[in-house]
């Protein structure tokens, strides 16, 4: 009998969200200095290649990471990243200022069933980072993202 109550919370916690489900976020780490999550089960392969890093689930590729050099033409990342919004705001696609608080700028453009993320940070003037995602994903990436420390 307390084997099939007990049976009966560990069901009923699993049906209610309360247990884990192995949907554990990996935290990743950028080169300027960002943070963001994505859960486990949204991708199960990370393909590295020398200047990209994709996301894969299955035989789908689900998002990339870049880092791109700040160009000769500009003093700082932030400088690049600005300029590059004022262009994307003249595309067909989905242009969004992200809200990344005083130390990042970034903006996001959706074209096509993926939304990519360009942002730079005042921390790190030399690069600046795109995160691209299927539009599904990208709001758990933006609502984890965040400046980090720079690491000792």
């Amino acid at each position: 009998m307390q084997k099939t109550i007990a049976l009966g919370f560990v069901l009923v916690s699993l049906l209610s969200g309360c247990a884990t489900t192995g949907q554990t976020p990996i935290e990743f780490h950028t080169s300027n200095h960002l943070t963001f999550e994505l859960g486990s089960g949204r991708f199960n392969t990370i393909d590295v290649q020398p200047f990209e890093t994709q996301l894969w689930l299955g035989s789908a590729m689900v998002g990339s990471l870049m880092t791109m050099e700040t160009s000769p033409d500009f003093d700082t990342a932030v400088d690049e990243v600005r300029q590059g919004f004022n262009e994307a705001q003249r595309s067909s696609g989905k242009v969004v200022q992200l809200d990344l608080g005083n130390s990042a700028y970034g903006f996001s453009v959706a074209v096509n069933g993926y939304t990519t993320a360009f942002i730079a940070t005042s921390k790190h003037p030399t690069s600046w980072i795109t995160i691209s995602t299927q539009d599904d994903i990208f709001e758990e990436v933006l609502s984890s993202l965040s400046v980090s420390k720079t690491r000792e």
